[in-house]
């Protein structure tokens, strides 16, 4: 996004701040993970090589869920985020947890932006099995689109619903970060800044 800030770097940096852990970032065998050195030291990151990723996002799902439960008793839940979101900050990733917190009893809470469902998604351990059984590309989406589960969803503005699959996306995400950052005269987002940025991305498309 900037000089010494990689994508995935702010995401994981942002998961790891609202208090999620340990943050596993499910690997291809052959990436580098060079982005992940300039992160704080002290920050429980786990990488997972997943041998069959090319398969579909399901087997990427498979494996962090598999990380998740190793080694000893499984997490309570599990927050399924992209490395391509990066105005998610750590603030608003707390509001995942805190309304499961306050239901226990539901399926889900997934992010939701102009009535498009979007991740990040987090799963109680009750679902962690539905998460295994996933087949090919669809992701965990389709779970909550069956209609078979009952859930909340966290609504998303802006930058927040940002995902950055193109080249000019990520210069438009760019723009807008570089701007906040002069702004705030910061090299990492603070939790103010969305409002901000909403506005800031407004005033960028129809510049």
């Amino acid at each position: 996004m900037a000089a010494g800030t990689p994508l995935g770097a702010a995401v994981v940096l942002a998961l790891a701040r609202a208090g999620f852990s340990p943050v596993i970032v499910v690997v291809r065998p052959d990436d580098d993970l060079a982005w992940l050195d300039v992160l704080p030291a002290g920050l429980s990151v786990r990488p997972f090589v997943c041998a069959d990723a090319a398969l579909g996002m399901s087997r990427s799902i498979r494996c962090g869920v598999m990380a998740a439960m190793d080694g000893g008793e499984p997490p309570d839940a599990v927050m399924i985020a992209l490395a391509d979101m990066p105005f998610l900050t750590a603030g608003k990733l707390a509001e995942w947890r805190a309304v499961w917190t306050l239901k226990p009893e539901r399926d889900f809470v997934a992010g939701r932006s102009g009535g498009t469902i979007l991740p990040p998604v987090l799963w109680p351990r009750r679902r962690f099995g539905d998460l295994l059984h996933l087949e090919g590309d669809a992701g965990a989406g389709a779970l909550i689109r069956s209609g078979a589960l009952r859930g909340a969803f966290v609504e998303m503005t802006g930058p927040e619903s940002l995902d950055l699959d193109t080249p000019e996306q990520l210069e438009h995400a760019r723009a807008i970060w570089q701007a906040l950052m002069n702004v705030h005269d910061a090299q990492s987002i603070p939790n103010s800044f969305i409002p901000k940025a909403n506005s800031m991305s407004c005033k960028l498309t129809h510049s």
